[in-house]
């Protein structure tokens, strides 16, 4: 009885951290608002707001178009079908890992040249293309600045890849060059985007009330229609990426501290470390691990994943979270399994769970500010429909976590879901870059 007393005080504790009142919410809403007006005047902002350069579809764009999804050591290329109001096919779809020690090479590392790595990536490309004329819509999700729909100067890789030699260059130009020494001159590059940008293009493709498209996986992002812009002709409505992972004014538990400093970023993405799957596991291991003594839970530091830094996932954490038999049996046979003969508690389990919920329901919770954010720009006086396109892994697996973001949404914006509707985006930016090209190849014909 003491334990379980002490697992009570400790789960206080920790749901006085990660439980966001009304007002806090409130406070997120209006910063999170106000952030979003400072970087497009140029003012200080956690956003950055980067211009896309690309509107809305008009939703009957058509044809047959190249894209490519360029976001960490796997590739993708594919064609894709745009057939107006209906939903988009992807006709063709060619996968490949930039590395692969069985085939022998290797295009991640620092001693790979940037046209080495592009020249495999156009082969792939050519692969798909089959020797047609096709105009190709770039997913590229690495920091870039953009100053034109179809041109990106590259920033910076994160840390997978080390390839050298792309710094300021034009990657769309690049990727061009390359297409034409391996004679698929015919396939030209005309658009570049990052994946959440995509995400909107292709939620706004199926569904006119779409202003929102967002990430939500291992990363997390969103992008936005900006009415106002302050890029291009300021009188069309222009696709921003705020990086709003970035954004920093938010309370901050000890574990969020303490997370921070030990990650390879220390003052960066603040709002990415306290809501994307990349990071939910090591929040939830290290409540757990602070926990452990008070609780009579040393058995904690038995289990590898339990005791060394990012050992647990954003998947175990769905597990426990999702286990709604009555007394906990997946918990157990997981616990069984990393430790062997050493039987849990239904209260240890129970513990387990409620830490697992916390974190995943405060995740959910900050998402919806975000996004109440959002809409406080674009309809102050909550007068019309929206619809918010999401893609990612975390709002499509983890148990409750969609839910979440709706509830706080009505609950403590003010949004109900009559008047906010969530689209999951399937094949984002393989779709969204198609819509991109089609776009910029309407574009190109009106010239």
């Amino acid at each position: 009885m003491a334990e379980e007393c002490k697992m009570a005080d400790a789960l206080m504790e920790a749901w006085r951290e990660f439980t966001l009142s009304a007002e806090q919410f409130g406070r997120i809403v209006e910063d999170f608002a106000a952030s979003i007006e400072d970087g497009l005047s140029q003012r200080p902002s956690p956003l950055q707001m980067l211009p896309a350069y690309i509107g809305r579809p008009a939703g009957d764009e058509a044809g047959v178009y190249l894209s490519l999804d360029f976001g960490g050591t796997n590739l993708r290329v594919a064609e894709v079908e745009l057939a107006g109001k209906n939903k988009p096919s992807i006709r063709k779809l060619h996968r490949v890992s930039l590395k692969d020690a069985d085939a022998g090479y290797d295009y991640t590392g620092a001693d790979t040249n940037v046209r080495e790595l592009f020249a495999f990536i156009a082969r792939q490309v050519a692969v798909v293309a089959g020797g047609q004329e096709r105009l190709l819509g770039h997913s590229f999700s690495y920091a870039s600045r953009q100053t034109a729909l179809g041109r990106a100067s590259f920033l910076g890789w994160a840390k997978e890849i080390k390839v050298s030699g792309l710094a300021g260059q034009d990657i769309n130009d690049l990727l061009a060059e390359e297409l034409a020494r391996q004679q698929a001159a015919a396939v030209r590059p005309v658009a570049v985007l990052n994946d959440t940008t995509a995400t909107l293009l292709a939620a706004a493709y199926l569904c006119p009330d779409a202003d929102l498209g967002s990430v939500c996986g291992t990363g997390h992002n969103t992008a936005y229609y900006e009415p106002q812009p302050r890029h291009g002709q300021p009188d069309r409505v222009m696709a921003y990426n705020p990086e709003s992972g970035g954004f920093d004014r938010l309370s901050r538990s000890r574990f969020d501290e303490e997370l921070d400093r030990d990650s390879d970023s220390p003052g960066r993405q603040r709002l990415e470390k306290m809501v994307a799957g990349r990071y939910l596991g090591e929040l939830v291991r290290r409540i757990l691990q602070a926990g452990r003594g008070d609780c009579g839970m040393q058995f904690i530091d038995e289990i590898p994943c339990l005791s060394h830094p990012d050992g647990l996932s954003s998947v175990d954490v769905a597990w426990f979270v999702g286990d709604r038999s009555k007394e906990l049996e997946h918990i157990d046979a997981w616990l069984k399994e990393k430790l062997p003969g050493r039987p849990a508690s239904l209260a240890e389990r129970h513990f387990i769970k409620a830490v697992a919920e916390l974190v995943a329901e405060r995740a959910a919770t900050l998402v919806a500010a975000s996004y109440a954010g959002f809409l406080r720009r674009l309809d102050p006086q909550r007068r019309r429909r929206h619809a918010i396109g999401v893609n990612g892994s975390l709002y499509e697996k983890m148990p409750g976590f969609a839910e979440g973001i709706q509830v706080a949404l009505t609950r403590f914006g003010g949004w109900p879901a009559t008047q906010v509707e969530f689209l999951v985006v399937e094949e984002a930016p393989l779709v969204g870059a198609a819509i991109a090209a089609a776009i910029a190849g309407r574009e190109e014909a009106t010239r």
